[in-house]
């Protein structure tokens, strides 16, 4: 096993950030090419910075463009419940499958989750909220 930010460390890849757009801050949460053991460290790590903000308030930027299964999926949906009382608005870029995923979380419970298929329309959008 590496150590830390190298082959291996399940945080080497994803790194939580807020952005400015529009003269609004959006957390942009970039979950591209992880594993699937790196994908289910990223959530946690980004419920833990989604957590410390104030209820409410997150204008959140989510791209979904890495591969899946099952659990992977079913750890996409605990985040998701999870953070909800902290998120004012959030836009998500994904891949086809991830898309049904967010497209069922929105159906039972995230009305809020509103889809996208670029970042530019996405941080716009976020910027009106």
């Amino acid at each position: 096993m590496a150590g830390p930010g190298g082959m291996g460390d399940p945080d080497a890849m994803f790194e939580p950030r807020f952005v400015e757009h529009g003269g609004r801050r959006i957390l942009r949460l970039d979950y591209t090419d992880l594993g699937q053991a790196e994908l289910r460290a990223a959530f946690d790590r980004a419920a833990a910075v989604i957590t410390a903000e104030p209820r409410g308030s997150l204008r959140i930027l989510t791209i979904l463009r890495s591969r899946f299964n099952e659990e992977s999926a079913e750890a996409l949906k605990r985040y998701a419940r999870g953070n909800r009382p902290y998120v004012k608005a959030s836009a998500v870029i994904g891949t086809s499958f991830w898309k049904v995923v967010v497209a069922s979380l929105k159906i039972a419970e995230r009305k809020d989750l509103v889809l996208f298929e670029d970042e530019a329309a996405a941080l716009d959008w976020l910027a009106r909220q």
